[in-house]
């Protein structure tokens, strides 16, 4: 008898008590088809555990503090000014959204209803505003030469000896990823910065930086209690953020690792992989056009 992948997840987590599944994505353009796949992944694990009266929570969270990291091709040239800030912070590209990250998600999220998956959505930059990353915040920056230890034995990666876990937001140019941390008060929860633009100031850890991805990841598997998540195989590469994360999870944070689930890139043939950042994408409404929900 041929078993279900989801259901081999399924089995191996079942007798482990209380499940939460993860997925999400960072919206710096169109979500794709190949973003669907993680959340199908997702799904269907989630799904899997139900069945077997597993209690079980689905979530989904938006990377909505992530900076827009260049000037993509659909974007246009007055655009240049907002890379580097958040993308929670950004306007619409379109001027039909509250923001940037809203402009992608508001119709990912259309598609998901269709396609019957109603996950808890979590935002990342009200996750920061809320306080929520105060606790990890503090622990990271107290502990930042472990976390630098474990990203050099795990990945390879030098850091400089005044290397910060926290990219704060600079409340001049709007960038966080132009500034550098120079002190912390961890009575007062706040942070001292320089930036490059020459502003320097005093920034809250609630809602006034983000945690460097792979120390984010792992820092929100504590917060969300994840324990599991699906991921591309980019991530689950010898040394990659996976590898990275599972260590800071359980060493710095004291929060076993999800159980991971790796899939496989989609591509489009003649072209490669999908990318948000190229616009070279098959959008879920796309999808939807010529493919029935079921």
């Amino acid at each position: 008898m041929t078993i279900h992948w989801a259901d081999v997840a399924a089995e191996k987590l079942a007798d482990r008590g209380p499940q939460t599944v993860a997925t999400g994505i960072t919206p710096s353009g169109q979500i794709h088809l190949g973003n669907m796949r993680e959340v199908m992944t997702a799904d269907a694990v989630y799904r899997a555990l139900l069945d077997r009266g597993v209690e079980a929570r689905l979530i989904y969270i938006a990377d909505t503090f992530d900076p827009l990291r260049r000037l993509y091709p659909f974007l246009p040239k007055s655009f240049e000014e907002h890379v580097g800030k958040p993308l929670s912070e950004i306007p619409c590209p379109e001027g039909c959204c509250e923001s940037y990250a809203d402009h992608f998600l508001l119709p990912f999220f259309d598609s998901l209803e269709k396609l019957g998956i109603e996950p808890e959505v979590y935002r990342a930059d009200s996750m920061y505003k809320e306080g929520l990353y105060v606790d990890v915040i503090k622990t990271a920056l107290q502990r930042k030469d472990e976390i630098a230890r474990i990203l050099k034995e795990v990945s390879g990666r030098d850091l400089s000896a005044d290397w910060c876990p926290l990219d704060v937001i600079c409340q001049d140019c709007g960038r966080l990823n132009t500034t550098k941390v120079t002190s912390f008060d961890l009575t007062c929860d706040t942070v001292d910065y320089v930036c490059k633009c020459g502003h320097q100031g005093t920034a809250s850890m609630k809602g006034g930086g983000k945690l460097a991805w792979r120390v984010d990841w792992p820092a929100r598997w504590s917060i969300l209690k994840v324990t599991m998540e699906p991921f591309g195989k980019d991530h689950a590469t010898a040394g990659g953020s996976y590898d990275t994360g599972k260590r800071i999870s359980e060493e710095i944070y004291n929060y076993p690792a999800p159980y991971p689930v790796v899939y496989e890139w989609i591509h489009l043939k003649g072209k490669g992989a999908m990318h948000s950042s190229t616009g070279i994408v098959v959008t879920i409404r796309d999808m939807l056009d010529v493919v029935p929900p079921e």
